[in-house]
């Protein structure tokens, strides 16, 4: 897109970062309030945005760090179908400017971290422009799982977000540290970072005057290897592969009596629990339980997930982005999940007896 810009950083939540001070560098500018140099000790009514309740913290952390404060995030309650709740969503910012605030940006995501799920980002694009707020979104996990034809069709809007954080590290393979932030107005990034004049250049824009970080290594090589190797369709099969490998692991999940499926979302995320049918009344011992399963797994090495809560449930995280998992890959996650849950159950029960 003409005028715009982007540039390779850390990771996700530096991408997110970046893309935050760029939409207050817009608002700001809007407003004729010069947020650089008058800082926020100057503002002049209290900036807000908003991210729903699925949205990953780093949101919170890039506000916090931008001297908003915590508070200046409003959590948007999420559907059914943990997406953001639109209607709630415009009723909020209606409330906050009549209550003397200003809303600035809306943070949708792209594949949430729990479960997958992409915001409805056209619905949020029209309302953005409605009420004249700028969207922003966290792409870190989920951008690219627009390379996948079954599942692009739900990205729909996000050509019109006016800033996006990817995650180069992950779903593309890249080696770590590589993230990236994608901003429609390139003035805005540049205005929000750079210590130079525009007419002072002497030379092609230095990448430095675009973000925080000045010295930094050359991720934009490691990106163009990847995409060279691979090539579009060669990570679009890679992608798609392993959305199909998680849909296959909440097929087992489900056909497996001593385990119980939390949510299996659009792409490659499921969530999940030992919960053998006579201990399912059981809920306190049925989280003490797969809290040590998760840690008994991660140190046999065999298979490697993480720990999450989902409505008072604590379950196991399964998230495939590897392009060399397999089918007997997934096979052995189930697999292990029972062996080794059977034997922390057995061992759960052996202390409880002690006690006795």
């Amino acid at each position: 897109v003409e005028g715009s810009a982007g540039v390779f950083v850390s990771g996700g939540s530096e991408a997110n970062f970046t893309c935050l001070q760029a939409a207050r560098q817009w608002a700001a500018q809007v407003d004729g309030w010069d947020v650089r140099a008058e800082g926020v000790q100057r503002m002049r009514y209290p900036f807000v945005l908003y991210q729903s309740d699925q949205g990953h913290f780093c949101i919170r952390r890039s506000v916090e760090a931008m001297g908003l404060g915590r508070n200046a995030i409003h959590i948007i309650p999420s559907t059914p179908s943990l997406q953001m709740d639109v209607d709630r969503l415009r009723d909020q910012i209606l409330a906050d400017w009549g209550a003397g605030l200003r809303p600035f940006c809306v943070v949708a995501t792209a594949g949430t971290v729990e479960t997958g799920t992409i915001d409805p980002l056209d619905d949020l694009a029209d309302l953005c422009a409605e009420q004249g707020l700028w969207l922003h979104v966290d792409g870190a996990y989920g951008a690219f799982g627009i390379l996948d034809e079954r599942v692009a069709p739900l990205y729909k809007g996000i050509e019109r977000a006016h800033s996006l954080a990817t995650d180069q590290h992950k779903w593309l393979s890249v080696p770590i540290d590589c993230g990236c932030a994608l901003v429609r107005n390139g003035a805005a990034l540049r205005d929000a970072f750079s210590l130079t004049l525009p007419n002072q250049d002497e030379h092609e824009p230095w990448l430095s005057e675009y973000t925080l970080q000045r010295t930094r290594r050359f991720r934009a090589l490691d990106v163009w290897a990847v995409i060279h190797s691979a090539g579009r369709n060669g990570l679009a099969r890679a992608i798609a592969h392993n959305i199909k490998m998680a849909h296959l692991l909440a097929q087992l999940v489900e056909a497996e009596p001593d385990l119980e499926l939390i949510s299996s979302g659009p792409l490659s995320i499921v969530r999940f629990r030992f919960a053998p049918p006579e201990l399912r009344n059981e809920p306190l011992l049925l989280d003490r339980l797969n809290k040590a399963l998760v840690h008994e797994m991660q140190q046999q090495g065999r298979a490697f997930l993480t720990s999450t809560s989902f409505q008072g449930k604590e379950a196991l995280r399964a998230c495939i982005v590897n392009y060399m998992t397999t089918e007997t890959d997934i096979r052995t996650i189930v697999d292990e999940t029972i062996s080794v849950g059977k034997k922390e159950h057995s061992a759960i029960n052996r202390g409880s007896t002690k006690k006795r």
